[in-house]
This record gives C-alpha cells, structure tokens and sequence, in this order.
C-alpha cells in the first residue's frame, strides 16, 4: 500500500502527481490533484487509446453541462475531451485518474464489451460511515484501489491489528490483492471516495462487496511519517 498524506493542496492553483507509474512500476493508474481558484478554465486533452476520469474533492465543478460536487466523477471515454470550470466560492480540487495503457486494455477501450455492455477501467463510489462503522471489501484480484476520505476521521487496518490513521485529504493507493479495511472513528461519521482500476464491466461499477466478507489478518506496510 502507498499512503500520501495531506494529498489535496489547500492553496490553488497548484497541481501535484501522487502516484507516478514511472516511479512506482507495477500500480495500474497515474493519480494527480489540482486545486483550481474560481472562475477557472481547464481543458482536459483527449488520449485514443485509454479513458480517464475526474473526481471532485472539494469546491464545484461544471462540466459537460452539469455542476459536479464533492464525491461526483466524470468520465472522459477514450478520445474525448471536457472543459472543466471551478464556479464562484471556494476554489475546487480535482482528482485526475488516469489508468496505465496495456495491450489488453486497448481493444477494450476502443468499443469492446463485456457480458453487461462496455467495458470500463475505473469505477468511482462514495462511501458513508457511521461513527464506529467498518468498510470492508474483499481484495481485488484483477483491480488497483485508491481510498480518499473526504471529512471525518479514519483508520486502515494493517497486518499486525493497528490502525494508520486517516485524515481528509490523505490518499491511499491499494495494489492488487492487498486487503484494506476502512473504519469510522468514534467522535464521528466518515464519508470517502473509494475508487476501483481494472478491466470492469459498466453494470457492475457499483457491486462493491459488503461488510464482513474479510476475516483474515491484512498484510500492509503502511504508515504514517512522524511530525
């Protein structure tokens, strides 16, 4: 696992990569943030051969023709281009996530289907904790995982029964295989966006297993750098 802490700038306009594939060989996606002032203007530029999509963190967005809040994605299929604006208040931050292309996933992002209609690399929830409550979704065997709270207070459970704490804004990216476990602190509920790359089918972008289903220990290196 790869944890970023204080992931989101609180300033804009600033752009940062968080996960680098050039960097980090082996994670299926290049994930940057960008905090956008109001009234701002950005084009997102066209790729033939794979999608992408943009989360929102914070602020609103508008975008093809419809205004975005925290928690909401926008998908750009492969080829597409958008213009994004961050309307009047708070400047708004954006998450871009970009999947790595791979000869498999070409054909399928150039029209292919899967058994439910087209196939998609990246699926976006948000999820809501109640305090106390867990998430916990099995591991993915064929998709990467990113977690990123959006309010509230977090854990995520490692191998040896701790828990590295989250904050909003923090940034966790899950290989995988890797095991992760989302807990609500007590003093109050969590909401997050959780989002899922891999080969996927577009029906299937909300069956995200449910609670319960992981009994074993989790394995995971994550932790958290000293202040």
């Amino acid at each position: 696992m790869i944890l970023v802490p204080a992931a989101v700038p609180r300033t804009a306009p600033v752009l940062q990569r968080l996960i680098d594939p050039d960097r980090r060989p082996g994670v299926r996606a290049a994930l940057t943030v960008e905090t956008l002032p109001p009234g701002l203007h950005l084009a997102q530029r066209p790729r033939e051969s794979v999608e992408s999509a943009t989360v929102v963190l914070s602020g609103r967005l508008s975008a093809a023709g419809r205004v975005l809040f925290p928690g909401q994605l926008l998908h750009h299929p492969p080829g597409s281009s958008h213009r994004l604006t961050a309307l009047p208040g708070s400047p708004a931050a954006v998450l871009t996530v970009r999947p790595v292309p791979s000869a498999a996933a070409v054909p399928a992002q150039r029209g292919g289907t899967g058994a439910y209609g087209p196939v998609r690399r990246i699926a976006v929830d948000t999820v809501r904790l109640a305090a106390g409550a867990e998430f916990r979704p099995c591991a993915e065997p064929a998709a990467d995982a990113f977690l990123l709270p959006l309010s509230g207070a977090g854990g995520l459970l490692g191998g040896d029964g701790g828990e590295a704490l989250l904050l909003p804004g923090d940034l966790v990216y899950v290989r995988a295989g890797e095991r992760y476990v989302l807990r609500a602190g007590a003093g109050g509920p969590v909401t997050a966006v959780l989002g899922r790359i891999g080969l996927l089918d577009i029906a299937l972008l909300d069956a995200v297993p449910g609670p319960g289903r992981d009994t074993e220990p989790m394995r995971s290196g994550l932790g958290r750098p000293q202040s």
